[in-house]
């Protein structure tokens, strides 16, 4: 026989003992190391799908911005994080201070705000983002600001008082989670309904909009799928009541120019101007928390899982020490017994792992729905497909960590003398 058929032989053995333990003579110890393993692997997929979330998060932006203002130590905010963020005051005067300078091409402030929208009996929270539209402005959180009326007229000076457009660019997903479209294979045409906004605070009021386009998010924007709405940027101050200090998250400012970044931040106090290339570098700083996170998460699960599985299986190889020491004494070699214990553990662990992916992916869907229905306006959790490889490796690990103790244990065990006797 050749060494690989011995070897594919002491594999197909440990399964099978593996497949007898779990049906037949341990099923219960068995199903604690396979669920022990689950659990940790669940978690920790959780928690690193999380963090891929916050990696993913995007700044509210147009698509030709070249600066961003936003508050100092606040750095550039996602979108989830955006809407509780510190505020900038009197934008809108600051902002066309901007705008004058030959220099700027456009600038518009942006204000974000998680919003209770209803239509009929249909109640669905939205993203809502307020900016001043123009036509240099284009696209904002994925939708174009094309059909909403240039200028902001309900500011009126900062009074207020002005004309109330109640224009509003609505997401394919917010339209049809509002009851405003057909089913998913059915465009979705619902210019002019009718929408009431409820006020984000106790400053703010309800207010009447309609809907002025529905188009699909971008997908670039990073919030494909997500309800969001763009409407004038005053209108939202009123609904959230951000008016009284005319206030705004941040300020998109489109420039060929270089070296701007001291006069925005001159003109805005407390706060910092943020390029292109200073945003991707920001976005690398702001993962070192969701690379710690998985780091953590991976540390726990690998200690957990191996606790459980050596617990549990440390005391079935006591309990094996029979079986173990006949088979060296029909002479089965050290080296085989090995291979039947780090098969066995490897086995299990991986069954865990399988295990632990699905619920994960389960978990992980509950609880983006449950974000976007309490308290998050998009999806905190994004399960990679990179992540099922990810478990089934940790659970590997698992069994690799675990299989020296199971041999020191082995080793422990009765020697052939005292089971001939």
């Amino acid at each position: 026989m050749s060494r690989l058929n011995r070897w594919l032989g002491l594999v197909g053995v440990a399964l099978r003992r593996t497949a007898a333990k779990a049906t037949r003579t341990a099923p219960r110890q068995t199903a604690a190391s396979v669920l022990g393993v689950a659990i940790a692997v669940a978690l920790m997929l959780v928690v690193t799908a999380t963090g891929l979330g916050l990696v993913e998060g995007t700044t509210v932006r147009g698509d030709a911005v070249d600066y961003w203002v936003v508050p100092e130590g606040g750095g550039v905010s996602t979108m989830v994080v955006s809407a509780s963020s510190t505020q900038l005051g009197d934008v809108h005067a600051k902002t066309a201070a901007l705008t004058d300078d030959d220099r700027i091409e456009y600038a518009t402030p942006v204000l974000v705000s998680v919003l209770e929208v209803s239509a009929g009996d249909e109640s669905e929270y939205v993203l809502g983002v307020g900016v001043v539209p123009a036509p240099d402005l284009g696209r904002v959180a994925g939708l174009s600001t094309a059909p909403l009326s240039s200028g902001d007229p309900h500011f009126a000076a900062g009074s207020y008082d002005g004309e109330w457009t109640g224009e509003s660019v609505v997401s394919t997903s917010a339209a049809r989670n509002l009851g405003l479209c057909g089913d998913e294979s059915s465009a979705c045409v619902a210019e002019n309904a009718s929408l009431s906004v409820a006020g984000a605070t106790s400053g703010g009021g309800a207010r009447d909009l309609r809907v002025t386009a529905v188009e699909p998010v971008a997908v670039e924007s990073g919030l494909s799928g997500a309800p969001v709405m763009v409407v004038h940027l005053s209108e939202l101050q009123a609904i959230t009541g951000a008016a009284g200090a005319d206030q705004a998250d941040q300020i998109l400012v489109q420039s060929s120019a270089a070296g701007l970044e001291a006069d925005l931040e001159a003109e805005f106090e407390g706060a910092t101007a943020v390029t292109r290339a200073g945003f991707t570098a920001q976005q690398s700083m702001d993962s070192e928390l969701p690379l710690a996170m998985g780091v953590a998460a991976l540390l726990v699960a690998v200690v957990v899982g191996a606790l459980f599985v050596a617990t549990t299986q440390g005391l079935e190889v006591e309990a094996d020490a029979e079986q173990l020491a006949t088979l060296a004494a029909i002479g089965v070699s050290t080296r085989a017994r090995a291979t039947l214990l780090a098969v066995q553990a490897l086995a299990l662990t991986l069954a865990g792992g399988a295990l632990g992916v699905a619920l994960a992916y389960v978990a992980t869907a509950g609880l983006n729905w449950a974000a976007v229905r309490a308290i998050a306006p998009v999806p905190i959790a994004s399960f990679h497909p990179a992540l099922v490889a990810y478990g089934l490796g940790v659970s590997a690990l698992i069994g690799l960590l675990v299989a020296p103790y199971l041999l020191a244990m082995e080793r422990r065990t009765q020697s052939v003398t005292e089971v001939i006797r």
